[in-house]
């Protein structure tokens, strides 16, 4: 935010060292140049700075004559154009779009070409009308040059926006069109080169096939559209960290919730609750309100479902028995519940580890889902700073001395043979001499 500011500040200042009526033409590339700072700040409320940005564009528009300067006035009006979708002016951004288009005709790159095509079909189909935008994506789809990475991520961009628009008709051939899409989006760029780019387009896939697996006629397809979009959702997931992007890890995770609720296994049912609960952590009940109304209540009805077969289970318990169950995805699972845990208030963050605890000793026998628990626990954290690493040996001996002998005794036993199965040497000696300074007895 600091560095939001400070080039804030700096291109303000460059503006106001620039005579407008001496020096139109470096005025407006300066406002310009301001306009795209306040668009793109985090900074204030986001609609003020957008409005600071059309202010700026305004101004760079009106000294800026087309018949002089063509290519910087039309990258003006995209720029605006930019803006008024944002501030939900899709008519006005498609005016904005098109005079930008028109005036840069046979002036700019091919790359700069398709990316106002890109922009038209975005205010086209926001406004409805689909069938025009389509016209305009298969125009920029052809237009990027894919042999450059700016060409890559504009092609990708436009194959996935074509497929958003597919599927806004919810026919079948539609949606597997637009799946088609969203594949050609992924296979148009790599990982490395546009992250947040195959995050958007792993959702937009499991969005597409968990549609299918409720509307297509032939179960086995419906069935394999259902297994797709568990596999979208959870790449999507990874991409879309939380708290990094916290809104749309609840997006994605209430999704993931909902196909794996779809299902009719008992780990099916654990798998939803825990991205239930995910959605319910990721969105702020103030901001988004309804996203987290509509998860919590997915999350109430999930463990509804789960305690008809589990009477007195708690969420941890069905956790425990999840970890022990998916082996292949319960390291990534163990390292999302320590995220959220970590960054708690202190006794909230001991409770949660105790309660993690509580529930590997209940499950320990007979067939080992406890210590497989803890076991993953000890790996998990020791991959984080030694801080982290402290914090959860603590609430491990909270839990243990909160018990009686009998309890510290089963316990003791539980946490040596997770540590025997967790940690090599070195990490043994640190845990081991942690524990033991707490009040740990090994057997």
């Amino acid at each position: 935010m600091v560095d939001a500011a400070a080039a804030i500040a700096r291109f303000e200042a460059e503006l106001g060292g620039i005579r407008r009526q001496s020096d139109p033409y470096e005025h407006a590339l300066a406002a310009h140049r301001l306009g795209l700072a306040y668009a793109e700040t985090v900074l204030g409320k986001p609609e003020d700075q957008l409005r600071r940005a059309l202010a700026c564009f305004d101004v760079a528009a009106s000294l800026l004559d087309p018949r002089f300067h063509p290519v910087e006035h039309s990258r003006v009006l995209t720029a605006a154009g930019s803006v008024r979708r944002s501030l939900g002016d899709p008519a006005k951004a498609l005016e904005l779009f098109c005079a930008a288009a028109d005036i840069a005709s046979g002036r700019v790159s091919t790359d700069e070409s398709a990316a106002m095509a890109n922009n038209i079909g975005l205010a086209l189909l926001e406004r409805g009308d689909v069938a025009a935008s389509i016209e305009r994506f298969d125009q920029a789809v052809e237009r990027f040059d894919a042999t450059s990475a700016e060409g890559r991520r504009g092609r990708a961009s436009a194959l996935h926006n074509r497929g958003l628009a597919r599927a806004t008709s919810g026919h079948l051939d539609d949606l597997v069109a637009a799946f088609a899409d969203h594949d050609g989006a992924l296979a148009a760029v790599g990982f490395d080169e546009a992250a947040l780019h195959h995050g958007l387009v792993q959702h937009s896939r499991g969005v597409v096939a968990s549609t299918l697996s409720t509307t297509s006629p032939d179960p086995a397809a419906a069935a394999t559209w259902r297994l797709l979009a568990l596999d979208a959702f959870t790449a999507a997931l990874d991409v879309f960290v939380w708290p990094e992007h916290a809104v749309r890890h609840g997006m994605v995770s209430f999704n993931l919730g909902r196909m794996w609720a779809a299902g009719h296994s008992i780990d099916d049912l654990r798998q939803a609750m825990v991205n239930f609960e995910d959605a319910v952590t990721a969105f702020d009940p103030r901001e988004q309100n309804a996203p987290w109304r509509r998860s919590f209540d997915s999350l109430t009805a999930t463990e509804g479902r789960l305690a008809v077969s589990h009477p007195g289970w708690h969420r941890t318990d069905h956790l425990v028995a999840l970890l022990h169950g998916d082996p292949e995805g319960a390291l990534r699972l163990m390292r999302r519940r320590l995220t959220r845990w970590l960054v708690l208030p202190g006794p909230a963050r001991q409770s949660a580890v105790i309660d993690l605890v509580g529930a590997s000793a209940r499950w320990a026998e007979p067939h080992g889902a406890g210590e497989a628990a803890l076991a993953l626990l000890l790996t998990t954290v020791m991959e984080l700073p030694v801080e982290a690493q402290s914090t959860v040996l603590d609430a491990l001996l909270a839990a243990r001395n909160a018990g009686g002998v009998d309890e510290r005794e089963a316990l003791d036993r539980l946490v040596d043979r997770a540590i025997g199965d967790a940690l090599n040497g070195p990490q043994r000696v640190f845990v081991r001499d942690h524990l033991v300074a707490g009040g740990y007895e090994r057997p």
